[in-house]
């Protein structure tokens, strides 16, 4: 199966909102200001479960508070600047090679060396196989940022405002030279998709795995 390529300064919502920082900070196309509770764009004022102050958007993350707490319980202070890059494909290896081919980054090598590590903790925390002969497409967006800032969540499987029920750790300390690999996926309700985020060393990806037929987990 070929893979799709679309490459774009951070204007897609990562397939889900890129929960590289949950919700819509993160591959946001409208630049959002958060004040407290508040989130304000062009589209007016939500007040959300949240508490932070700062801008995100476009290919500008500069956040510090608490996240939205429905997607998980998350803090971070990041001053990030991004760009993202869309793809789809039949598997995870197949959408970062294409999106490497397209865009020769250094980085993305560290990222594809990864995903056997990254498929075997998922199988160990969600207990799904997101390489299996049951996957039927995979799509989502990869994040090259340069910034500083630290970040620590935990997700407990409740299921977020993307429909995700994510599990998973995340706490990094993130420098201009790089960051701690972080991780977290989580089924929908129809079990026929799964998510998954992760980040390594000043990369990383908001991917959705779709399945055939409703995945049986080993958990």
């Amino acid at each position: 199966m070929g893979c799709s390529l679309c490459v774009k300064d951070r204007k897609q919502d990562a397939v889900s909102s890129a929960a590289s920082t949950t919700g819509d900070a993160v591959g946001a196309s409208k630049t959002k200001v958060h004040v407290g509770p508040l989130e304000i764009d062009s589209s007016g004022v939500v007040v959300k479960p949240k508490f932070n102050l700062g801008v995100a958007g476009g290919s500008l993350y500069a956040l510090a508070g608490v996240r939205d707490v429905r997607d998980g319980l998350a803090v971070d202070g990041l001053a990030m600047y991004m760009k993202s890059y869309s793809s789809s494909g039949a598997s995870l290896v197949e959408v970062l090679s294409e999106i490497k081919a397209q865009e020769p980054i250094p980085v993305l090598d560290d990222l594809i060396t990864a995903v056997p590590q990254i498929i075997s903790l998922v199988l160990e925390t969600v207990g799904v196989d997101i390489d299996g002969a049951n996957v039927a497409a995979v799509e989502g967006v990869v994040y090259v940022y340069v910034g500083a800032g630290v970040t620590a969540g935990i997700y407990l499987g409740w299921v977020d405002t993307q429909g995700y029920a994510m599990i998973g750790l995340e706490g990094r300390v993130a420098t201009a030279a790089g960051a701690a690999l972080a991780l977290r996926a989580g089924l929908n309700e129809e079990k026929l998709a799964a998510r998954v985020v992760s980040y390594l060393t000043n990369v990383g990806f908001d991917m959705v795995v779709k399945f055939r037929e409703p995945c049986q987990t080993a958990k």
